[in-house]
């Protein structure tokens, strides 16, 4: 018997397709991508109705209704855990979302959602950058609950074929187990971790530059990875990506490399002061990583158009706050929010002048 069981389940949309009518079936399929669904009221009218016969259905009709309740039912019967927590991975869309909370609400607690924004394959780019978000979120809880001897189980039985693809990959390097129930079988079908190793910090460190750009959505010409190791990326048109490998050990490592001093910049188009070089030597290592980070989103959103994520609030400052700086950006916001201070110089390029977590 297994004392504590991490079960991290991908959800796809099962619950709302099986037993739909041919006409809501078709409106399923179609809306399948879509973040928000002009028709919200009949996603809750499908919803509601799913919901309501969850309440009065029997297990074993419950496991009828969803895929995902069905391999979840048989991991536990398999692994027979005194204490579970489970991981709901869905897509960013309206109706992975809407699912899975419907999952979550027939387990009941100690349940958590966990996606990435972009998880959608209408935006083979934006899918792309979802999946290494995704893989941060995972490695980052799956490794805290191994460090306190929890048994890690990826369940693929549900979810979406783009989605699970990867995510064995992933599972196979991280979890203890990979799992899937396929329809109409009954038993699980299980594969071991693999006795892979990953890429180790040192050899990260050396082409951090490379890692940091690809995070953050810029594009890198095959020729300019060469003596990167070849484990970790992947060439498409003659331009590289990270791998599954590279994604995990990225998500590894990643928060070491970046706590340890500030970065150089990606972009010529914005530069540090000596002062935020000060005050970046004075900050705890998380509050380092975040730093790092907002530099490398901001660099992104000023060479690419790149949207900065909520977390990063960048807007002009009213009045004279900080003499010298016209304009503010969220660094982190735990406890006490950092934000950064600067300015556009006459050539256009933006400058940091001041690092604090108060005006």
């Amino acid at each position: 018997m297994t004392e504590r069981l991490l079960l991290v389940s991908t959800c796809g949309t099962s619950l709302l397709t099986n037993g739909a009518s041919s006409d809501d079936r078709a409106w399923l399929t179609k809306v399948a991508n879509e973040v928000e669904v002009e028709d919200a009221a009949r996603i809750e009218l499908l919803v509601d109705e799913r919901r309501k016969r969850l309440t009065t259905a029997d297990q074993v009709t419950r496991r009828r209704m969803s895929a995902e309740l069905n391999g979840i039912g048989a991991v536990l019967d398999r692994y027979k855990a005194r204490q579970v927590f489970h991981l709901l991975v869905h897509t960013d869309t309206a109706l992975g979302k809407v699912t899975a909370e419907l999952v979550q609400e027939a387990l009941g607690g100690q349940t958590s959602l966990v996606s990435a924004g972009g998880l959608r394959t209408s935006d083979l780019a934006s899918f792309r950058a979802g999946l290494a978000d995704l893989t941060k979120q995972l490695d980052e809880s799956v490794q805290s609950y191994r460090a306190q001897s929890w048994f890690v189980v990826f369940n693929l039985t549900g979810g979406f074929k783009s989605l699970n693809g990867y995510l064995q990959t992933v599972a196979m390097i991280s979890a203890d187990r990979c799992v899937f129930l396929f329809e109409g079988a009954p038993e699980l079908m299980e594969i071991p971790r693999l006795p892979v190793r990953l890429a180790e910090v040192d050899e990260l460190r050396e082409h951090a530059a490379l890692f940091r750009r690809l995070a953050v959505g810029y594009t890198v010409e095959a020729d300019d990875a060469k003596n990167a190791p070849d484990s970790l990326l992947m060439e498409v048109d003659g331009e590289v990506t990270t791998s599954v490998l590279g994604d995990v050990a990225w998500a590894r490592h990643r928060a070491t490399l970046l706590a340890e001093n500030l970065q150089p910049s990606l972009s010529s188009k914005v530069r540090v002061s000596d002062d935020v070089q000060r005050a970046f030597a004075k900050l705890e290592a998380g509050q380092r990583v975040q730093v790092n980070e907002a530099l490398d989103e901001f660099s992104s959103h000023i060479d690419n158009g790149r949207t900065l994520p909520k977390s990063r609030t960048f807007k002009k400052l009213q009045g004279n706050p900080v003499p010298g700086s016209s304009h503010e950006l969220y660094a982190w916001s735990d406890g006490a929010t950092g934000r950064f201070f600067g300015h556009y110089d006459a050539d256009g390029v933006f400058v940091f002048d001041r690092l604090t977590n108060h005006l």
